[in-house]
């Protein structure tokens, strides 16, 4: 069952990753700015993010 649960968690973490592609296209040292738009999002780390960048941002 431990075993199910890591991999399961691991497998979030990757999608969650995949899904900032998008701003991994960035030039690095450049600040990545938001909208203030509330569209929630699910983090992999148990916290909800107003969207998807917010989240995006907090990871890279």
């Amino acid at each position: 069952m431990k075993i199910t649960g890591v991999f399961l968690l691991l497998s979030l973490a990757f999608l969650c990753l995949a899904n900032c592609s998008e701003y991994k296209r960035l030039q690095r040292g450049r600040p990545i700015y938001c909208e203030k738009l509330y569209q929630p999002f699910c983090g992999s780390d148990g916290k909800t993010y107003n969207n998807k960048c917010t989240f995006c941002k907090a990871v890279l």
